[in-house]
């Protein structure tokens, strides 16, 4: 193992626990993750990764954003590891280290109509999302066409317009005040083709 695996194992060991060195990769935690079909990589394999000092390919793997942190993973360890701390220290470590998440285009959407709005059109996340990533538009699609019929997604032009709600004042001034990450990203990318060019 690299010295920068064996820091990497060190840190997360220090998040989630050093009873993670003790898994015995039975496989409970990825059968009991009802988000596990969804996963590229299962978390069994994610603590396996992580004892290795597998930084990189731990790091970028989507389940750690998949994980709905129910604890059944944790709960039915036969070892009484807790495989959702080792997720969440994941997560930790790659915020830490400024990377950003693979859905920051959903991010940036979603904020910018709760800044403008104060809520969110399930329309115009959906399409504007599709236009920005196409290749999520099949499974944006399929999904609308399950929960149109029953309702869930409302298609009125209200919903459509993004009518504004009392109080986006207030949202205005705590985007203000915290800053807006889409804004930070554009200039960081600004920055980064200066950068290049020079």
């Amino acid at each position: 193992m690299t010295p920068e695996g064996e820091e990497f194992k060190e840190r997360v060991l220090k998040l989630a626990g050093q009873e993670v060195k003790t898994c015995i990769q039975c496989g409970t935690c990825s059968a009991s993750c009802p988000t596990a079909h969804l996963m590229d990589t299962p978390i069994r394999k994610l603590v396996k990764l992580v004892l290795e000092g597998e930084k990189k390919e731990a790091l970028e793997s989507r389940s750690i954003w998949l994980c709905t942190s129910c604890l059944l993973c944790t709960v039915r360890c036969p070892r009484n590891i807790r495989p959702m701390a080792v997720v969440a220290a994941l997560k930790s470590i790659y915020e830490d280290e400024g990377l950003k998440c693979r859905d920051s285009v959903f991010e940036g959407i979603f904020a910018r109509q709760i800044r403008n709005y104060g809520r969110i059109s399930e329309v115009l996340l959906s399409a504007e999302y599709m236009i920005r990533s196409p290749e999520s538009a099949v499974q944006i699609m399929s999904f609308g066409a399950e929960l149109i019929p029953k309702g869930k997604i409302e298609l009125s032009f209200e919903a459509v317009k993004g009518e504004r709600i009392e109080g986006t004042k207030e949202l205005e001034r705590i985007f203000e005040v915290l800053g807006d990450e889409g804004e930070a990203e554009e200039a960081k990318k600004t920055e980064e083709t200066k950068e290049a060019t020079i």
